[in-house]
């Protein structure tokens, strides 16, 4: 799921995520928007694309038949904020994933937003697990039953998002 408007979509997350991490975050999506195996999704509001999110490939070494996805960024717009726009895109998203035969999604995120949606903490690594200082930001949402209890060992996201600060959240929490 592509959006031809990819200005649109760096703008979502350069201003979601503000001043401190914006241009990063959206320097980020630009890469990963990139990949052809990213699946995108947006939300409109008059006109105009007023969240995304995107998913791409993450692999667990040990298990490269499950089919899992890494949920980063996902991002609305200030104005928007708090008015519904999060939760269309990742009930949109989450029934795509379905769709395609995904098994389950990870995310480090908000701790208390993602569980609205199913997400739950999990012990499974993230690639850099030392640098997970905060356990409950780790989260996973099995979309195949089962899927999940049996991973393990090391795991691997795409070139963008396998460096270390992606996955350190000693200074969040």
């Amino acid at each position: 799921m592509k959006h031809p408007d990819i200005g649109a979509i760096l703008d979502v997350h350069r201003l979601a995520f503000g001043e401190a991490e914006g241009a990063e975050i959206a320097q980020l999506a630009k890469g990963l928007l990139n990949h052809p195996d990213t699946i995108s999704v947006s939300a409109e509001r008059d006109g105009k694309i007023a969240g995304n999110v995107l998913f791409t490939p993450f692999t667990f070494k040990d298990h490269p038949a499950t089919k899992c996805r890494l949920l980063a960024p996902c991002g609305v717009l200030p104005e928007y904020q708090g008015r519904g726009v999060g939760k269309e895109i990742m009930e949109t998203s989450i029934a795509h994933l379905k769709s395609t035969g995904t098994d389950a999604v990870f995310v480090l995120g908000v701790p208390t937003f993602y569980p609205r949606y199913g997400f739950a903490p999990t012990d499974k690594q993230t690639p850099y697990p030392d640098l997970l200082t905060v356990a409950e930001a780790w989260m996973a949402l099995e979309l195949t039953p089962g899927s999940v209890e049996n991973l393990s060992g090391q795991t691997i996201a795409i070139p963008q998002f396998m460096h270390p600060h992606w996955w350190d959240t000693s200074g969040h929490g």
